[in-house]
């Protein structure tokens, strides 16, 4: 491994590991909102380092980092806006996760097994937010909004576990991990704000939320060092 390659790996570990130290201190001291943007623009500014340390080595699949870039940092917009407007912030978010599912459609693109998993996924998450008795939506455009928002988390989910399944790298795996804790951290989220019923929600939501998006900042370079051992080609 190159001496390049080494510091960047070493870069991602130790931003990671302040963002993981953050968010404890973030959650002690009663989710301040300070230290959650620092640890939200944390992981934007590592995506951003990654992105550039791609396209500087002449990435082979430039698009794949360009997505997940812009997914992370309008993941930092969204944890930003979402605490003066939820709509908007929900949106945000929404945009992100499109975002990461585009980047995963550059590396595979979308296959009948992404579709059968996001579908299911979609459907539980439908019944969920229509039926379930605890839920209270004060503003009905809320409830809708949850809606969407399930069904691009939900794709987002099964694309990367479809990917996972026809390609079992570290890359995938990384990617797919990543997207099951942001899918059980969005869900946590939905406990928190329209049931209320737990207090523990809030962390476990954010508990899930900082890893899964510095997992996803992270597959960025081991993608980009798995370019330098094999081509990369798309499936």
């Amino acid at each position: 491994m190159k001496l390049s390659q080494k510091i960047m790996l070493a870069v991602n570990m130790a931003v990671i590991s302040a963002i993981l130290i953050l968010n404890y201190f973030y959650q002690s001291n009663h989710f301040d909102f300070t230290l959650k943007c620092i640890c939200s623009g944390s992981f934007a500014l590592l995506g951003i380092i990654n992105l550039i340390y791609a396209l500087t080595q002449k990435a082979a699949n430039p698009r794949f980092y360009v997505g997940m870039a812009v997914g992370l940092v309008l993941a930092f917009l969204g944890d930003y806006l979402i605490g003066y407007h939820f709509i908007v912030g929900a949106a945000t978010f929404a945009l992100g996760h499109v975002c990461f599912v585009a980047a995963y459609c550059f590396m595979q693109r979308m296959r009948r097994l992404d579709l059968i998993v996001s579908g299911a996924l979609f459907l539980g998450c439908l019944i969920f937010l229509l039926f379930c008795p605890w839920l209270t939506f004060d503003v009905p455009i809320f409830r809708v909004v949850c809606i969407v928002y399930a069904l691009i988390i939900s794709t987002m989910l099964g694309k990367a576990v479809g990917n996972f399944v026809r390609v079992r790298s570290a890359v995938n795996g990384t990617i797919a991990t990543a997207s099951s804790l942001f899918f059980f951290s969005d869900l946590m989220l939905v406990f928190d704000w329209f049931i209320g019923r737990w207090d523990w929600t809030d962390h476990a939501c954010m508990g899930t939320y900082y890893p899964a998006l510095c997992l996803l900042a992270l597959s960025m370079t081991l993608q980009a060092l798995a370019e330098k051992r094999t081509p990369h080609t798309t499936h």
